[in-house]
């Protein structure tokens, strides 16, 4: 399967981040210090992080099934669409949980990575439709969830430790 190297690559990044994310909320929570928004963002960042270990590994698990490519990449496409909304609404129904001031503090980045999940799943869905999706296209997806994972990390690990 061509960029397989490059799916378990990124599913290994996905591992990282849900490692550390594992190890951020034990450690918050035995402290006592996971406010709401740190919740909200590991959270986000630890499905996120799962979501592209699967979707990585999901096609290579299928073509060895003896899967025909296409339709390996489809399918998994298909269930990181369904993923990434399920996600994202997810996401969008715990901010709304959150008080008038917590959702200042989540601000515009926590919005946009919660917007762009839905995003990344819209293109996946386009993708199955339109018969678009080749390797490329979907590594390009899942980079993208990645990406969203690494933001949040980022602003995560600075408005704990700096």
């Amino acid at each position: 399967m061509p960029h397989e190297s490059l799916l378990i690559g990124l599913s290994q990044i996905g591992a990282v981040f849900a490692g550390f994310m594992a190890l951020f909320i034990a450690l918050a929570q035995r402290d006592g210090r996971l406010d709401p928004v740190s919740a909200l963002r590991a959270r986000s960042i630890l499905h996120t992080s799962v979501m592209t270990i699967v979707i990585s590994l999901l096609p290579l698990v299928l073509t060895a099934a003896e899967f025909e490519v296409t339709l390996a990449l489809r399918m998994s496409a298909g269930m990181g669409a369904v993923t990434g909304l399920a996600l994202s609404f997810e996401g969008a129904r715990h901010q709304s949980q959150l008080t008038r001031e917590q959702k200042k503090s989540t601000g515009l980045v926590f919005n946009l990575i919660t917007w762009g999940l839905a995003g990344i799943a819209f293109l996946n869905a386009i993708g199955i439709a339109a018969g678009i999706i080749d390797t490329a296209f979907y590594t390009a997806t899942i980079f993208l969830i990645v990406l969203v994972s690494a933001l949040n990390f980022v602003k995560i690990s600075l408005e704990r430790w700096l």
